[in-house]
Formats: structure tokens, sequence, C-alpha cells
């Protein structure tokens, strides 16, 4: 099923998303070797063929070098088909916005394999301890998606009381394995930890420095809007699954609602309706100021930078808020833990906890 799903998210086939993504999402599960995620091998294989992780990329590390509405279109449709399968993409791309940071030779040896895939953590919390030749680095960091098949980790580590990034290779690390939020279950968001592992020097950047000049700028986008664009898609495709199964639910209480609650039936189906319009509304509009934001940095122009991260927080917010308006006019069915309509929703909570989303001011 791999093929037909990897040929859709990339047309934007929504007719086959929607008659395939119940069947996919099982088949998905499958295709998971823990109970908290791992893709099997051949699944892996797939993305690796088609370069999901390599979207944005530059062609210099063999990737794709997708525009940003481009590739961000492909992460929704993932979403729409399962959304652990959509946050796992919109992880796995986002390791690409460090590499021309990175010492050139390192960068390619790292980014340039078709089985690259980064995970990691913005957040230091770790010892770094100088070498002759190198560091030794001890500690861990939380919430690494992906964990399970990266082929590296990036890191936030201090340096001269200073925040400094590092990759770390997969063989250094340790995963504990111990991911255990409400949604999400097979994004293998793990901690992970290192014990004295050996850093050569060239394995240390400073994403405060400016990046080596490439004709595909990824790295010179700014890094909010970057993962804004990376991460709202799986809210908007999780939210149009979730709303998808509180359709059919409906559908499926038509003859008995409009015999014994004809104002439920109609409340609810209107609310349905309104809400599906709003989404497709603010997506493309979310779409549209990414493509000119995207458009304009490759011009050298303003970014958009204020206006995008507008648009995407209050979408998010609108997905959010939404669904807890209207679950509690479905009844009890709709709570309990082994429908469809309980893992979107709890997919969408867990998504909509990333703080990128969250606005202080």
């Amino acid at each position: 099923m791999w093929d037909e799903a990897i040929e859709a998210i990339k047309d934007n086939n929504t007719v086959w998303i929607k008659e395939n993504r119940i069947d996919f999402q099982h088949y998905f599960q499958r295709e998971n070797c823990h109970p908290q995620g791992k893709l099997s091998a051949l699944a892996l294989e797939k993305h690796y063929k088609a370069k999901l992780f390599k979207m944005f990329l530059g062609k210099n590390y063999n990737g794709l070098a997708l525009s940003l509405d481009e590739g961000t279109k492909w992460i929704e449709n993932a979403s729409f088909l399962d959304g652990n399968w959509g946050w796992l993409l919109g992880i796995g791309v986002g390791g690409a916005y460090f590499a021309d940071y990175c010492n050139e030779k390192v960068a390619k040896e790292n980014f340039s394999p078709k089985n690259a895939l980064v995970a990691g953590s913005g957040k230091p919390s770790s010892k770094l301890i100088s070498l002759p030749n190198g560091y030794a680095l001890s500690g861990s960091w939380k919430y690494c998606s992906g964990s399970e098949q990266a082929s590296l980790f990036t890191a936030v580590t201090i340096k001269e009381k200073k925040p400094i990034a590092i990759i770390i290779p997969s063989k250094s690390v340790i995963i504990k394995k111990d991911w255990n939020a409400i949604g999400l279950p097979l994004t293998c968001s793990h901690s992970i930890e290192t014990q004295e592992a050996f850093i050569p020097k060239d394995h240390l950047f400073d994403l405060s420095t400016n990046p080596r000049y490439n004709e595909y700028p990824i790295s010179t986008y700014p890094f909010i809007n970057f993962a804004i664009a990376c991460f709202t898609p799986v809210i908007i495709g999780i939210t149009k699954n979730l709303f998808e199964d509180i359709s059919e639910f409906v559908s499926s209480k038509e003859e008995i609602w409009k015999n014994h609650q004809p104002e439920r039936y109609e409340v609810i189906s209107v609310r349905i309706l309104e809400i599906k319009t709003h989404l497709e509304n603010t997506s493309s509009q979310f779409y549209h100021t990414l493509k000119k934001s995207w458009q304009n940095h490759l011009e050298e122009q303003p970014n958009l930078e204020s206006d995008l991260s507008s648009i995407a927080k209050e979408l998010a917010a609108y997905c959010y808020e939404e669904s807890f308006q209207i679950i509690p006019l479905l009844g009890m069915v709709a709570i309990e833990n082994d429908t469809s309509i309980q893992r979107q929703f709890k997919n969408l909570q867990t998504a909509y906890q990333h703080m990128i989303f969250r606005n202080f001011s």
C-alpha cells in the first residue's frame, strides 16, 4: 500500500486519501515493529526511494529541494491519512535546515546518504568535556520523534556558557523508549541519552553564524517559520481526518436523529459544513502566504515572517478549539477509546501541544 499512498500524497489525490484513510491507518500500524513506533524495513525503503525525508534538502545532498508550499502539502496529505505518518514526515524533514551550518565534509557524510534521517531536540541538557581531539558528551534529551529510525541526531549542549548545536552519531545514542503521550503513539518520540560519547570537534555547529551558500537556501529561511511550515500541515491533516470520521458518524445516526432529535442532527450537520469550509479557506490562505513567503525569500525580499506565523497559529487554534466544541455534541460513543474519532482527537491534542503554536505575548 506504500506505493499508492506515496503517490496520493504527492499528487494531492484527496479522493484516494478519503476512501483509503481507515485501511491505511491499520496498514501503518502493521508496518511498525514496535508499539511506540519503528517503521519496518520495507516502509523505510519506500521512504528512501521517494526521498520523503529529503523534501527540503538541496540537490547537493541528493535531496528533492521542493518549494515549501509543495512539500508541506505532502505532509498535510500524509497527516490526513494518518497523523503518525504526517508527524514523522514533519519531524524528519526538519533536520535539513542544519545541513549548511555544519562542517561541509560532515554535512556531506551525514545528509547525502539515501537513508539520511535526523531526529533530535533543541533543549540543552547535557555536559560537554573537552578532549585532545574532540569532546565527551553526556546527557539526555526528550521527545526525539523518529528516534528508532534516525541515522543521526542533532541536539543542543552548552559550550563556554553558550548553547551550541551538535551532531551525534546514532551508534552513540541510547534510546530510552519512554514515549507515552495520549496521541501520535507510533512516532517513537522517545528520550535519548549519551554517556561520555566521543564527539569529534567538527561535529559542533553554531546556528548564530551564517550558513554556507546553497542554491537551495533553506538554511537562511527563518527557522521559526520553517518549523511552522512543517508542523501546521500536520494539524490541518489530522483535523480533516477527524472531521471525516465525525461526518461518517453523523451519517450513521441520520435516521434515528431525524426521527427523534431533528434539531440535534441539523445543528451538528450545519456546524460540520461550516468548519470544513472555514478550514479549507484558511488552509488555502496559509499555503498562499507560505508560497509567497518562500518566493520572496528566493528573491531576497521580505519573507512575510509575521503574517505566516499569525495565520498558522490562528489556524491551528481554530482546529483545536472547534474539535473540542463539537465532540460533546456527539454523545458517549464518540469518547470511547477504541473509536477512530478518539484516536484522531488525541493525535490532534498531541500535535497541538508543540510550543511552536503558543503565543505568550
